[in-house]
């Protein structure tokens, strides 16, 4: 169920925070759903941002809190890369609306940039993912309902998760969650908010990246009592680029992981010998050959400082 439009809206308003007094020029409509609509907007400074706005809802409420607490823990840690900007209120027309502002990803779904750029993107794709789950994990949440459209990765190799509509208290019950991801679905564990959790659904959205035919036929072969995590593991090892990570698929999907700083060091220690992709050879070329051009100037500047001098 998609939230109701929102008046006053529209491209070229200038919504002003009530209470800050942050100013956000919206220039165009780039998702909604049932907390909210997300509006591509400028700041004041002139910097693309995110804004997410909705009716008065415990969900929109809850989101900002998460984020807020992500920052906080973040801050605590020396980590400065925050997704939330701002969060206030805006009147419209009679109305009080609000809404938070957040960091614009210009990236694309995890699928899509494996796709794009190569299997092999996954060692650092899924490190970063898992560095950033660990980090909300260690502020006392879990994202909940993970799945490629919600993981967004930047041509950089930059990882961020949107939506945390799904987000929940370490302890409570997942609030949203999607089928496959589910480990319930798969009778591998409860809907109980936990590291192992992310980490599961995490597992599962490799297997889909990867083989989501096999990871189909799975589903359909299996009636929803007999479904298990044994069966996934089982899949992973067929799937020819995630052999490398087998052990840690193994331990993910069987909910084997202490923590999520445990999954993360297990990851980088299976992609350090994974091959690099064509993408990250290239940046690493460019880094080289850029280093190299700024060392034949020094040299050429003191070949001519000393020809000079004489």
């Amino acid at each position: 169920m998609t939230a109701p439009d929102l008046p006053g809206f529209t491209p070229g308003t200038v919504v002003t925070g009530a209470s800050q007094g942050g100013q956000y020029t919206i220039e165009s409509l780039i998702g909604h759903g049932a907390n909210g609509h997300v509006y591509l907007v400028r700041t004041a400074s002139g910097q693309q941002a995110a804004l997410k706005a909705g009716p008065e809802k415990p969900e929109l409420k809850a989101e900002v809190e998460v984020l807020a607490e992500l920052r906080k823990s973040e801050l605590e840690q020396g980590i400065r890369r925050s997704f939330l900007l701002d969060a206030d209120r805006f009147k419209a027309k009679g109305q009080t609306i609000p809404f938070y502002v957040m960091k614009f990803v210009r990236g694309v779904p995890i699928d899509a940039y494996i796709r794009k750029y190569g299997y092999r993107q996954i060692g650092a794709a899924g490190l970063a993912l898992l560095d950033r789950l660990s980090g909300l994990h260690q502020a006392g949440f879990v994202f909940g309902d993970l799945k490629p459209c919600h993981v967004l990765v930047e041509k950089s190799g930059l990882v961020e998760l949107v939506d945390y509509g799904g987000a929940s208290r370490i302890g409570s019950s997942v609030k949203q969650y999607s089928g496959w991801y589910d480990r319930k679905y798969w009778n591998a564990g409860t809907r109980t908010a936990d590291a192992g959790y992310d980490l599961f659904a995490f597992a599962v959205l490799c297997l889909h990246v990867f083989d989501e035919q096999g990871l189909r036929r799975l589903d359909a072969a299996l009636l929803p009592q007999t479904r298990s995590a044994e069966d996934l593991v089982q899949l992973a090892g067929r799937i020819p680029p995630l052999k490398p990570f087998e052990p840690w698929f193994q331990r993910a999907l069987r909910g084997s992981f202490t923590h999520s700083q445990e999954a993360y060091m297990q990851w980088k220690v299976l992609s350090q010998s994974y091959p690099m992709g064509r993408h990250r050879r290239a940046r690493r070329a460019s880094r080289l050959l850029t280093a190299a051009f700024c060392a034949s100037l020094l040299l050429l500047g003191a070949v001519v400082y000393t020809a000079l001098s004489l």
